[in-house]
């Protein structure tokens, strides 16, 4: 099978957990032997020596907009049809792939399902009229979580009889190992138990909670620090906060993580502390997990379904139970190696890369058996 794939990036080096997604997810399916007509705008990074991967690039040299893509993205398509033809047109993002990919198809008698890809939705007043239109027209849509599905139909009002849903996956690399000393050393964190937090710091990750539970943790564990590992708009905020509060090295922030040294940045810590009010699916849970960490997570969105009996999940809106499950943990180091080891088991039987490529690859499947057995009449752009 041919997949035609319009993008706004899949770069070796994000903070973006939807693109992350993309990025392993295509490889794999490179890797399975499907072929990948893959478009990017001039200058955007991506992987190198993918098997079955050809790159094509926008008539433009930055990222993608989605109120520019419908002028940009038709006439890719319609050129990469034109050239090598495909099978399948995907659409990564509903909001801004979705109308120029369904355009296309119409506008140039594109012969080809048009299967939509989904994560969450973000609070906007043009969800109905964009994300909703992109669901109800799609021959097919795959997402993370059960929690996305019933997103689309309770807030959006969408169809959802052709969503399927498909966990993401986590690489094995991340997997429990003994602490680096050159980072034990670069964060001061030698003989100190270590609360981590992994993950972009922006708004919707709830990082004023982090604090706000951690100025009543650290004073009841003093040989306890939290690690705020990831970089992003927040940081300087959440440093200067730290430093009024009087956190003296008890809270270290690592800024940016390499993608080559995130396995190891897992591996300081004893347990996992994720506040966020909103995920499609909570990919830096899952690898917290395969690290073989306890967890101590939001119950919003959908992490209750990635987090099995190797955590708790607390209401992200007050501070006590998270307070309540932390303090357990760092004062019971047998039970966090226990829930580590029923996370770490829990990831290896759902949620590995090679599960998602193959449950992703029959969906396609099924969508392309699906429309070849419609009339030619009855295929609707």
């Amino acid at each position: 099978m041919r997949i035609c794939t319009p993008h706004c990036g899949v770069a070796p080096e994000t903070t973006s957990g939807g693109e992350t997604y993309e990025r392993e997810l295509l490889e794999g399916l490179g890797r399975a032997g499907m072929a990948v007509e893959l478009i990017l705008a001039r200058g955007k990074p991506h992987p190198t020596a993918v098997p079955n991967w050809t790159v094509h690039r926008f008539a433009i040299g930055r990222g993608l907009r989605w109120y520019v893509a419908p002028l940009v993205v038709p006439a890719a398509i319609r050129r990469v049809h034109a050239a090598v033809g495909f099978d399948l047109l995907r659409v990564h993002s509903l909001r801004y792939i979705g109308p120029s990919a369904l355009w296309a198809r119409r506008r140039y008698r594109l012969d080809a399902p048009v299967v939509s890809h989904h994560h969450h939705l973000d609070p906007s007043p043009l969800n109905r009229l964009i994300e909703k239109r992109v669901v109800d027209a799609s021959d097919r849509v795959v997402v993370g979580s059960e929690f996305g599905r019933r997103q689309l139909r309770d807030e959006l009002g969408a169809r959802t009889d052709h969503v399927s849903v498909v966990p993401y996956g986590v690489d094995p690399r991340f997997a429990p190992r003994p602490r680096r000393e050159d980072l034990q050393a670069r964060y001061g964190l030698a003989g100190r138990r270590v609360v981590l937090y992994f993950g972009g710091l922006k708004p919707r990750k709830n990082l004023g909670l982090l604090l706000e539970v951690w100025r009543a943790l650290a004073p009841r564990h003093p040989d306890a620090t939290l690690l705020v590992a990831g970089g992003g708009p927040l940081l300087g905020e959440l440093k200067a906060r730290a430093a009024r509060l009087g956190f003296e090295g008890r809270a270290v922030f690592t800024g940016y993580v390499a993608e080559a040294e995130k396995a190891d940045h897992f591996n300081l810590g004893d347990l996992f502390f994720f506040p966020s009010a909103m995920e499609g699916f909570g990919l830096t849970v899952a690898e917290a997990m395969s690290s073989g960490l306890p967890v101590v997570t939001s119950d919003r969105g959908s992490i209750p379904e990635l987090v099995g009996e190797g955590g708790f999940v607390c209401d992200p809106a007050t501070p006590g139970p998270f307070i309540e499950k932390l303090s357990l943990l760092l004062g019971d180091h047998p039970l966090g190696e226990k829930l580590g080891r029923a996370n770490r088991e829990r990831v290896e039987r759902l949620f590995r890369w090679e599960r998602c490529v193959e449950g992703t690859r029959r969906i396609y499947e099924q969508a392309l058996e699906e429309w070849r057995r419609r009339a030619p009449g009855r295929r609707s752009g």
